[in-house]
């Protein structure tokens, strides 16, 4: 293959995976599309930042958190908010564990309310809770799958 044949097939072959990588994922960018989605069935990741929302305990600026969570389950309720949670079991650096359990609540203006409680595995006793205010775009973003 000569090398002008080669950087062209490489070009190509670029194109198709960014193609096909942005056919895969669309961000949704407000409650609508978000509800859209979820009615339509769409796999749905959250993607969070922490640090760019508001510790509603403090005012500040939450921690800085940033990762990714895929909840298996949405409601869409009658005043058009949309409500999701996830759990998730770890360990503390301090070797004790806990349960996390975070309930998620999108406003129809995009607003998003984060309520973070975590427990003790053994008898459900709160360790610590926390609740956060972000926005669609700020803080959280919502990435659809087809």
């Amino acid at each position: 293959m000569t090398p002008r044949l080669l950087t062209v097939a490489a070009a190509a072959f670029i194109a198709l995976v960014g193609t096909h990588r942005d056919a895969m994922a669309q961000e949704l960018n407000s409650t609508a599309a978000l509800q859209h989605a979820v009615l339509g069935g769409k796999d749905i990741h959250v993607v969070l930042d922490l640090s760019r929302c508001t510790d509603q305990g403090t005012g500040k600026a939450g921690p800085a958190i940033r990762g990714s969570v895929r909840p298996d389950a949405f409601m869409v309720l009658g005043d058009h908010s949309i409500a999701f949670s996830t759990t998730h079991f770890t360990v503390r650096p301090d070797k004790t564990p806990v349960l996390e359990f975070n309930a998620f609540r999108v406003q129809p203006g995009g607003r998003v309310d984060l309520n973070s409680v975590f427990l003790t595995p053994v008898n459900y006793t709160v360790l610590h809770e926390a609740q956060f205010a972000c926005a669609i775009g700020n803080g959280v973003t919502f990435q659809a799958s087809h």
